[in-house]
């Protein structure tokens, strides 16, 4: 006979019988038990219908019945010695189960929904931050011009050598004018910026080959930012003047002041090292053999000077 169909003066004799009836007379639901216990539903119909070989190992089903003994208000330690008895009975007959720790459908394993979104919106924001960094908002620079500042190579030249192997003596430049305008012209096509020192910006874009630009007479302090120095000639009053800095070397903060530019034209002509001069000793000429001595000479009687042969008296 079912336990549903038991009178009602008789008690039910098994734990599951034992916890159906304790909650229904105090009035909870199997969900109600589920959300105080933490034990999903499905193992809690399986206690009260009796269908123990479906349910996990032994320890972990009777920790199952302990908490859902206590929650309807009976002896956790009793109904899990009753229970484990009957497990041991039901399980002799069919194979055990393997109890899955997580339970994926368990509400309360899952994460929190705000934990979520809110891991979300960090990356989101991660996201924006390194696009802005990368489009160049924050320095004034767009890719284009960065491209062109991390450029790397230049040309090499070859130096003809004259015919004594030693590189010919070049003229020395002439001095620029101290005060004179100063003029870029591009050798090849180059970027560069020029402003005012922690000021507005004069000139920013690519300088064709052959273009120049005039720095305004009426700047303060220009400086001027590249990645290739070695493509910009500068001249002050129509005199060029010292490279603004090493190839292939991105400079930042140069003066183009008249005044700066000339000194800087000064001191690296006074710290070139002076041209090295070598004087070659004459090559040696070969000794002229001396003529053999005439008949009838005494062989005993020469005598050797500056490579001729002498007969004595």
């Amino acid at each position: 006979m079912d336990e549903t169909e038991r009178p009602a003066n008789e008690a039910p004799a098994t734990v599951g019988g034992k916890l159906h009836a304790a909650r229904e007379a105090e009035g909870l639901s199997l969900e109600d038990v589920a959300r105080q216990t933490r034990v999903p539903v499905r193992h809690l119909v399986q206690i009260e219908e009796g269908r123990l070989e479906g349910l996990p190992a032994a320890p972990y089903s009777s920790g199952f019945v302990k908490a859902y003994a206590r929650a309807v208000g009976l002896d956790p330690a009793a109904m899990s010695q009753q229970f484990r008895a009957e497990f041991e009975r039901a399980t002799r007959a069919a194979p055990r189960v393997q109890y899955e720790p997580y339970e994926p459908a368990d509400p309360a394993r899952l994460p929190p929904r705000t934990l979520a979104i809110v891991a979300v919106v960090i990356a989101l924001i991660l996201i924006a931050a390194y696009a802005i960094w990368r489009s160049g908002v924050l320095t004034g620079e767009g890719p284009d011009a960065r491209a062109r500042l991390a450029a790397q190579g230049t040309e090499n030249v070859a130096v003809p050598l004259p015919a004594t192997g030693r590189p010919a003596a070049t003229a020395p430049a002439p001095q620029p004018v101290a005060n004179g305008p100063v003029r870029l012209t591009a050798i090849k096509p180059v970027w560069m910026k020029i402003s005012e020192r922690n000021g507005p910006v004069l000139f920013q874009g690519t300088l064709d080959q052959g273009k120049s630009y005039d720095v305004p007479p009426t700047a303060k302090n220009p400086v001027i930012r590249t990645g290739r120095p070695e493509a910009i000639q500068v001249t002050v009053g129509g005199r060029p003047v010292a490279p603004l800095g090493e190839p292939a070397h991105t400079i930042s903060n140069v003066s183009l002041k008249a005044g700066a530019l000339t000194s800087r034209a000064a001191s690296s002509t006074a710290s070139a090292p002076p041209a090295r001069q070598t004087t070659e000793a004459p090559a040696p000429q070969p000794a002229t053999a001396a003529p053999p001595p005439a008949e009838g000479t005494p062989s005993a009687f020469l005598n050797v000077h500056s490579g001729t042969a002498q007969p004595q008296p």
